[in-house]
């Protein structure tokens, strides 16, 4: 994910990385004070698996639109949608949670086997993508040439350091620190279970000034600090609030799922004033062909409402979404559990997909194509982009290293028929 944009679930026996609690639970020991029946568990990690869908499908989105809409009459207009989606990033931290809460209650695990079992679906994806994009990278994407092969292995080693092998592989550093905090965030949530108010309190704090010491204060001087702060905002604390939201909403999930459904209404129109919030205050900060870079970072104060705003609304249409599925009505599920398989093997593969469209020329037909569009020229660009990624995903779902890139399970080429 590029800095200005963002970004796994019920199947018990695969997990995407990135919410890898939807598999095997973790903890060390259970989290909530009731137990939960199974059927309501799957509802509401059928309930987490379309908004997780929706998220990643966000992120190519995100990153489609600004692949190609630059030009002075319409990026403000792209940026908007870009600041608009820097949802995913927040919201996917918060669904992670989520997920890892719920699926680890009454099913305890010591931290060092928590971490034994779930590094490996982090880490060898986020290893063997960076090394497969610093090559890419320099194949496709022109006038990058390769540089010495002692440039190359210092860059692709700090690379694997600092998350820039690709504009959406940090993510996964804040992924790895979600599974090592997590063991701490379940102790937590138990040793403050009267005061997780409180705890939500202290995480927006926390949250709050990293926002504004990113998005107001100046960088400080001296190469050591430079580079913290260069490398802060992948860290936890820049999502403390969502860290929060997602744990507390799984630890409470059936007072705040029934609190839910008691203020549809209120909710909705607490989700629309902070939209109208924060796409006001991005208007008033940008003009027509002037977009201050400030205006749509992913840390602007002006965006909390939008983010916890529209979190609220994509569960609720979510839930509705579930509740509908559980009536039995053909509202796609089948649809929504392939795209959760492939959900993380987009995540990965998108940018480069994008990559080989605009080394194709495909970019630059697009505007002689459709010279007056900008809508046509980015819904083209992203259901191009999706398609070849779920091509090119599911053709790494049936090699032997499905596990390492896209976070599966090898799928057989060929199905053995029951006996």
């Amino acid at each position: 994910m590029q800095q200005g944009a963002a970004r796994t679930a019920a199947d018990p026996d695969t997990t995407d990385p990135a919410a890898a609690a939807s598999s095997t639970p973790v903890s060390t020991r259970p989290v909530a004070p009731a137990r939960t029946s199974a059927a309501a568990t799957r509802s509401r990690a059928h309930t987490a698996d379309l908004v997780r869908v929706l998220l990643f499908t966000g992120v190519v989105v995100a990153h489609s639109i600004h692949g190609i809409n630059s030009a002075p009459d319409v990026v403000r207009a792209s940026n908007l949608v870009g600041t608009l989606l820097h949802l995913t990033r927040y919201g996917f931290v918060a669904v992670t949670l989520f997920v890892l809460v719920l699926s680890t209650r009454d099913r305890p695990m010591a931290p060092r086997t928590f971490w034994r079992r779930r590094f490996g679906l982090v880490v060898w994806p986020y290893l063997l993508w960076t090394l497969i994009y610093s090559v890419t990278d320099h194949l496709v994407i022109q006038g990058n040439p390769f540089g010495s092969p002692s440039q190359f292995v210092g860059d692709l080693a700090l690379n694997m350091i600092d998350g820039e092998g690709k504009y959406q592989l940090y993510f996964l550093l804040i992924s790895m620190q979600i599974y090592l905090a997590f063991p701490a965030i379940a102790w937590l949530l138990r040793r403050t279970e009267n005061r997780h108010w409180a705890v939500l309190g202290v995480a927006a704090a926390i949250q709050l000034t990293m926002f504004v010491v990113y998005q107001y204060l100046p960088r400080p001087g001296g190469e050591f600090w430079f580079q913290v702060y260069e490398n802060l905002w992948k860290t936890l604390p820049m999502y403390a609030l969502f860290v929060a939201i997602g744990a507390l909403a799984a630890y409470h999930h059936e007072a705040v799922e029934r609190w839910l459904r008691d203020h549809v209404v209120g909710v909705i129109v607490a989700g629309l004033i902070g939209t109208f919030i924060s796409v006001g205050a991005y208007l008033l900060a940008t003009s027509p062909g002037h977009v201050p870079l400030q205006s749509n970072t992913p840390w602007n104060p002006a965006t909390l409402p939008w983010l916890l705003g529209g979190l609220a609304l994509l569960w609720l249409a979510a839930m509705g979404w579930d509740d509908l599925r559980a009536a039995g009505r053909p509202v796609g599920a089948k649809v929504v559990s392939a795209a959760t398989v492939r959900a993380f093997g987009v995540f990965a593969v998108h940018p480069l997909i994008l990559d080989i469209l605009a080394r194709l020329g495909f970019m630059s037909a697009l505007f002689d194509w459709f010279p007056n569009s900008a809508v046509l020229r980015s819904i083209l660009l992203v259901v191009v982009t999706l398609t070849l990624s779920l091509v090119l995903v599911d053709l790494l779902l049936r090699t032997p290293l499905s596990k390492w890139l896209v976070a599966r399970p090898r799928i057989p080429l060929r199905r053995t028929p029951p006996a």
